[in-house]
């Protein structure tokens, strides 16, 4: 047996030492495009040293990556032992077009061996799929490595904004992204972030549609990696001029396993710089700060002809690719003769890497009260085009709408007398209101003194019974006026109440909510100072109301004024500092108020 293993010991070495000397090469594709890698791989079952390689057509952008493996066989008797070597390099292409790998070079034990040449069909670049990579279609900034001192080519974090150049309230993508090389074999955990908070924007973000975005690859410099997402978002800027978007940083767990805990990381981001445009300043009046593209108007009426006290409803829509949550919808002075309802607003909107689009819509319930013809006016609506880079006005005509007289209302009997008012429905005097006069009229001799009669006795005692209910009535006046007073108390503690809560909405940024409360307590607050059940206020009454208060003019059109954008901002999103100058002048107007008593 120990013979046996003298023998073996000794043969082994005879069959490895007199193995032949090998080498080949291979690439991993034979057509790329320019801005992609290929990989040159050189095998040889004996160790070599290729470290000073240098090729005409390609640049060596990694490599070598060096294995080993060994194999070691018994077949007839004969043990034999194989071992390989190999040599990885990551190659991008000098230029398009047919190129060559040329033959490598190698001496062993005193004799030359070469590999055979390759070519590579290298096409131009890849043109970019709209579909698969919108963001790189989109984004004016370069897709270029970051450039900082702790830059890492295999593994960095960037931040990337689809316009480096927008215009005030334009739409932009931002998307946070972590990169790793896919030629970076080590695992990687996103164990921590902090992503920047970013000012002077108007911002909403992008929810993937499972909890994460998945993992995707993308190509910079002709370097493929593999992108984490960590948060996209679209951002409006408020303001022109220079804003910063500062870096963010993450931590991260590379080649993490069951044995390993793994090697903690700490990766900076880049951070860039946006140059935010002004709008021209040629703005048309219906113009309210819309910025977009591919806006559509269309105006809707539920009939043309209907009868009186006949519900109509009217919709405004607004289609479109922009901030639609932020969009107001044109306003329109209906006629007087019009009972309008509250609008209610409608919202269609889909928040993507692509923008914001949809449709908003506002929708109006009409009565006419009369009939005849009412001419609803033109309505416009005016935004700026950020690919045309001008303002565009959208406008639907004035449309006439025909009410026609109801007959199920009540009609005049023959003994009524009808007066027609133009373009208003019949009034009727009804006999029951004014008695019928009677033509002839006969006089009678009255034969009863009226003097020492029961009809005399009964006249003379009720004059003191009269003059004490006078008496009585002017005694109390007074406490009747308190008691008016004290409630009219009550109802302006109610009324500031409704003032604090919508200061403490506004304070809050609850713009809607801010209105709404506002608007509660002024007609609260009206319908009690003018007697008018809240249900009944109009515009009309309000104004007549308080001109019969001999409230100053200026102030009743401030009083409208401020009941108007209430009424219109609960259905629309408003600006803060709209909502600020509103709550001041209703505290200057409510003050002034209180002084005329």
């Amino acid at each position: 047996m120990i013979r046996l293993l003298h023998i073996f010991l000794f043969i082994l070495p005879v069959y490895c030492i007199g193995q032949d000397f090998k080498i080949n090469s291979y690439v991993n594709a034979n057509e790329i495009y320019q801005n992609e890698y290929v990989k040159f791989i050189v095998e040889a079952n004996q160790r070599i040293e290729l470290r000073n390689l240098r090729l005409a057509n390609f640049n060596i952008v990694q490599g070598p990556f060096t294995s080993q493996s060994s194999q070691t066989t018994f077949i007839n008797g004969k043990i034999q032992s194989k071992s390989e070597y190999k040599s990885t390099f990551l190659l991008s292409p000098k230029k398009s077009g047919s190129l060559a790998i040329e033959s490598i070079t190698v001496n062993y034990n005193n004799k030359e061996y070469k590999t055979e040449v390759i070519n590579i069909d290298v096409k131009k670049n890849e043109q970019t799929n709209s579909n698969n990579n919108t963001q790189q279609n989109n984004t004016n900034q370069s897709q270029t490595l970051p450039k900082n001192k702790t830059y890492n080519k295999n593994l960095f974090a960037r931040i990337s904004a689809s316009r480096t150049k927008p215009y005030l309230g334009e739409n932009l993508l931002l998307t946070y992204k972590i990169y790793q090389s896919v030629y970076n074999s080590s695992n990687i955990e996103i164990t921590d972030y902090d992503l920047p908070m970013v000012s002077d924007f108007w911002t909403e973000n992008i929810d993937p549609k499972g909890k994460q975005w998945p993992q995707a690859q993308e190509q910079i410099n002709g370097i493929r990696y593999r992108v984490f997402t960590l948060k996209k978002e679209i951002v409006s800027p408020q303001k022109t001029g220079k804003i910063s978007i500062p870096a963010f940083e993450v931590t991260a767990l590379l080649n993490r396993d069951w044995f390993n805990r793994g090697q903690q990381k700490s990766i900076k981001s880049n951070s860039i710089s946006l140059d935010v445009q002004p709008l021209p300043g040629n703005a048309p009046k219906s113009f309210n700060g819309q910025v977009g593209k591919n806006y559509e108007l269309k105006v809707n009426f539920s009939k043309e002809e209907l009868l009186v006290d006949e519900a109509l409803d009217f919709d405004i829509s607004i289609y479109g690719n922009g901030n639609l949550k932020q969009l107001k919808l044109p306003n329109v002075e209906f006629p007087t003769d019009m009972e309008k309802y509250p609008a209610e607003t409608k919202n269609k909107i889909k928040i993507t890497t692509n923008g914001i689009s949809g449709k908003k819509s506002l929708h109006h319930l009409l009565i006419p009260r009369f009939h005849g013809e009412y001419k609803i006016p033109e309505v416009k609506f005016t935004y700026f085009d950020v690919t045309k880079k001008k303002y565009i006005t959208l406008k639907k005509a004035a449309q006439s709408i025909k009410v026609n007289k109801n007959s199920n209302k009540k009609t005049a009997n023959e003994n009524s007398t009808v007066i027609t008012i133009p373009n208003q429905e019949n009034v009727e005097l009804i006999n029951q209101n004014i008695r019928h006069i009677r033509e002839e009229t006969e006089l009678f001799e009255n034969k009863t003194p009226l003097f020492g009669s029961i009809k005399y006795w009964s006249i003379l005692g009720a004059i003191p019974i009269s003059l004490l209910f006078i008496f009585l009535f002017l005694n109390n006046k007074d406490r009747f006026t308190d008691q008016d007073k004290i409630a009219f108390k009550k109802v302006k503690k109610e009324v500031l109440q409704k003032f604090n809560t919508a200061e403490t909405n506004l304070k809050n940024g609850n713009t809607t909510d801010f209105y709404k409360e506002l608007y509660t307590g002024w007609t609260l607050y009206i319908s009690n100072k003018l007697k008018i059940k809240r249900a009944n206020l109009t515009n009309e009454s309000i104004i007549t109301g308080l001109k019969t208060l001999k409230i100053d003019a200026n102030e009743i059109v401030q009083m409208n004024a401020i009941l108007n954008e209430c009424e219109m901002a609960q259905y629309s999103p408003s600006d803060i500092k709209d909502a600020e100058n509103t709550l001041s002048k209703s505290m200057d107007l409510m003050s002034k108020f209180e002084q005329n008593g």
